[in-house]
């Protein structure tokens, strides 16, 4: 009471007093209304003018009000700040508790994280597994070969293991990165088949790949995740209970080359029509709490059976939609057993520690035999659960709807049809609707004033949150100009204390400014109650949502005060342009370089002078894909390169590429036949000229599909002992024109052995800091006119 007699106006304070000095039953039954008459306001808002206090009037009153209405509001953002460090430190808790119990090591039927870390070491002590090199198709095929042997001797009789090992050649295309087409040839599965002795007809499939990308051990993507299932095959083949279908484990040895092993698996292993539903262990991190963040396609009964078995369940639908946007410029096989298999599965990753990810720091010791013991019990109980169930027999019966899925600080999962999502949506909006009709209606309420003041009100809360975010991108564009950008990923409470604080400020002020120039007794945003529960609402709901979501959203972050370290890419490249008669027209050479960081290389430059603005690397803007030798079509999203001029290339086994037939086609077409041979990576490029289209090629399923900007990319990737690639694209000529119809490309990536390395590129390597990564290979680029 005594703060809303010190929020009154002093016109309604004299009108209250003098209804009290009156007598008789007259003045108890004065309106009420008179006594809540609002104040004209000098704004749009409520219009009118606003009648001022005389300069003695209320002063006592004034300073109750500040007094008063100062307290509620230190109250209410201490209560705030209290609500939100106690919401923080249980989020906190719950990404760092791993695990509710002790392991259960030695336990018969049991997951024993650390002969998995067993597995792990030593599958990275080989070194980088990139595919094609003998790291990867030989000795890693070679361990994991000889451990399921091992695991099969111990396997109960009531168990059936069978083991191949596939090595698939074949081509899709997909619109991953922009859109582009991938070949590959007699690349490494090794897939495992553990059913019941007599047979099965259905089986679940699970999914790791053991390959790595360049100058990476992988531990975390994905040596763990076959580690994990390696130990996974082992406590179910010794297990005394019968499997009710089959338990397909499929090592693949082609993951980090855009997919291509789970692709030659699920469209030619005999293996791959028993499958009903899988799950693919990825990773965006290295250690933590393994997310479920992909789902389905429909199939609501996965993630039913996911949150009954999951011992620690972790899982976010928040997740889903933000990486199924496109937003994030990665993808997993989920993908294509999905959309070449059309079969239903979960996607799950390790996601803490992302900063490392795709580094030379992803190592065995990185990751906690807590992170390894959880992802077994896990996935264990989960195969466990599918191999048991009566629905994958039948899987498409269940298919309707998808599932909304979260996790409660790592305790347990909520997941529910989303069509129930829908309808708590729809009613949640009407009973919204209802009220604020209700109020509209009232004939206490039916204003002209009131109307405005409503539209003010939620006028002002948008434009809260609309400032708010302006203010942070003019921090942020702040701290790039004063050349600390990206300076809080070494802190990462440092962007939350920075950002966050400004967010919550300006919406503070804004609603301080409205309260101090618009208020209103009694009105819908001006009313005190009110508009104090909208600004808690809106600060609850906001600093809630991103504190609860971090372990989601800010997977790359990391309690450490360690440097992280920022990727960069460095390519020793020789590049030969031919004009349309076979002539060189050019040949440069140097190191290429990308840094996929948004500061460029302004970080590097102090300590590597000779990498500045004057070797920024131009467009050519005749050859597709500017004329450089992109390993994969990213262009889009690298917008500065540089070139530091360097001797030629000479690897010991150059790439050789030659157009073997031109022909004209029965529909008046020119039909290029090439051949080529060359490592284990391979980029072909493809720019038509005006007046010319590409019709049809031997790639994908026949249609050419072009990547942004217009031009063709395809992707090329072969295992040990690979054939001659021939391939032939097709060419519809409307209009001749004298440089020719047709710009093509090819460029060798050596990621493995001797011609990997030049000494130049060591030279260069060795200069860079501890705290980036400098991922470095040598490569050739060969241009053609036809």
């Amino acid at each position: 009471m005594a703060m809303e007699w010190a929020s009154e106006s002093g016109a309604v304070r004299r009108h209250r007093i003098g209804g009290e000095r009156r007598d008789g039953p007259a003045a108890a039954q004065q309106p009420e209304r008179e006594a809540l008459a609002p104040e004209p306001l000098a704004d749009a808002c409520g219009g009118g003018a606003r009648t001022r206090k005389r300069s003695g009037e209320g002063s006592g009153g004034g300073a109750r009000r500040g007094t008063g209405t100062g307290l509620s509001e230190a109250r209410a953002a201490l209560g705030l700040a209290l609500y939100l460090l106690a919401l923080r430190a249980l989020v906190q808790l719950s990404l760092r508790q791993l695990v509710l119990r002790g392991a259960a090591v030695g336990h018969q039927g049991e997951f024993d994280a650390h002969q998995a870390r067993d597995y792990l070491e030593h599958i990275t002590s080989i070194g980088p597994r990139t595919t094609g090199s003998p790291e990867n198709e030989i000795l890693t095929v070679h361990y994991l070969l000889e451990q399921i042997k091992l695991i099969e001797a111990q396997s109960n009789s009531l168990h059936k293991i069978s083991v191949d090992v596939q090595r698939p050649t074949g081509s899709f295309s997909i619109d991953f990165l922009g859109g582009f087409t991938s070949y590959y040839d007699n690349i490494t599965n090794v897939v495992v088949k553990l059913e019941p002795r007599d047979g099965a007809q259905h089986a679940v499939l699970a999914n790791c790949h053991f390959d790595s990308v360049a100058n990476s051990p992988g531990a975390s993507d994905d040596a763990v995740s076959c580690s994990v299932m390696l130990e996974v095959l082992r406590v179910l083949s010794t297990s005394s209970e019968a499997l009710h279908h089959a338990v397909i484990f499929l090592f693949n040895g082609a993951e980090e080359n855009v997919l291509q092993a789970s692709h030659g698996f699920i469209t030619q292993h005999p293996w791959a029509s028993l499958v009903r539903a899988f799950i693919n262990l990825e990773a965006a991190g290295v250690g933590g709490k393994e997310l479920v963040f992909q789902t389905g396609p429909e199939n609501p009964w996965l993630v039913q059976a996911y949150v009954s078995a999951a011992k620690h369940p972790f899982a976010s639908v928040v997740a889903q939609e933000v990486f199924q946007s496109g937003i994030i410029p990665s993808d997993t096989d989920f993908r294509i057993y999905r959309d070449f298999g059309n079969i239903p599965g979960i996607d799950l990753a390790f996601i803490e520690n992302g900063y490392i990810y795709h580094t030379k720091y992803d190592t065995a010791d990185r990751i906690l035999t807590d992170s390894i013991q959880r992802a077994g019990d896990n996935i264990l109980a989960v195969l466990k659960y599918l191999a048991t169930s009566d629905m994958l027999a039948s899987s498409s019966k269940y298919q309707h709807g998808n599932m909304v899925f979260f996790d409660v600080l790592g305790l347990f999962v909520i997941a529910y049809p989303s069509r129930v999502g829908s309808i708590i949506n729809y009613m949640v909006v009407m009973a919204v609707v209802l009220y604020l009709g209700r109020k509209l209606l009232h004939p206490k309420y039916k204003t002209a004033t009131y109307t405005k003041d409503f539209f003010c009100g939620l006028g002002i809360t948008l434009i809260s949150w609309f400032t708010s975010l302006v203010t942070v991108l003019i921090i942020a564009v702040f701290i790039s100009l004063i050349g600390q950008s990206l300076s809080w990923y070494n802190h990462f409470y440092v962007s939350v204390c920075l950002y966050g604080t400004a967010a919550v400020a300006k919406i503070i002020f804004i609603h301080t400014l409205a309260k101090r120039f618009y208020y209103v007794i009694n009105f819908i945003y001006l009313a005190k109650s009110t508009k104090r529960t909208m600004l808690s609402l809106t600060l609850v709901c906001t600093v809630t949502f991103l504190l609860v979501c971090s372990g989601t959203f800010f997977p790359y972050s990391s309690n450490s005060a360690s440097p992280k370290p920022k990727r960069v890419f460095l390519q020793h490249t020789t590049r030969t342009f031919h004009d349309l008669d076979g002539n060189v027209a050019k040949r440069d050479s140097g190191v290429w370089i990308n840094g996929f960081d948004y500061t460029g290389m302004s970080h590097i430059t102090p300590h590597i002078p000779e990498i500045n603005d004057t070797v920024r690397a131009d467009c050519e803007e005749n050859a597709p894909l500017c004329g450089f030798p992109w390993y994969l079509p990213v262009h889009f999203l690298i917008r500065k390169n540089w070139y530091l001029p360097a001797p030629e290339v000479s690897p010991r086994e150059p790439a050789h590429f030659r157009l073997v037939s031109k022909e004209q086609t029965p529909w008046d077409s020119i039909k290029l036949t090439f051949e080529a041979t060359g490592p284990s990576h391979m980029s072909f490029y493809v720019r038509t000229h005006k007046g010319a289209t590409l019709s049809q090629w031997s790639l994908g399923n026949g249609t050419p599909v072009t990547s942004k900007g217009g031009d063709y990319f395809v992707f090329y990737s072969h295992g040990l002992q690979a054939s001659t690639w021939h391939f032939w694209i097709e060419v519809q000529v409307l209009e001749e024109q004298p440089e020719g119809m047709v710009t093509v490309a090819i460029a060798a990536h050596y990621f493995s052995g001797e011609d990997k390395r030049s000494s130049q590129l060591d030279a260069l390597r060795e200069k860079f800091p501890d705290w980036t990564f400098p991922s470095a290979w040598v490569c050739t680029y060969n241009l053609f006119v036809f």
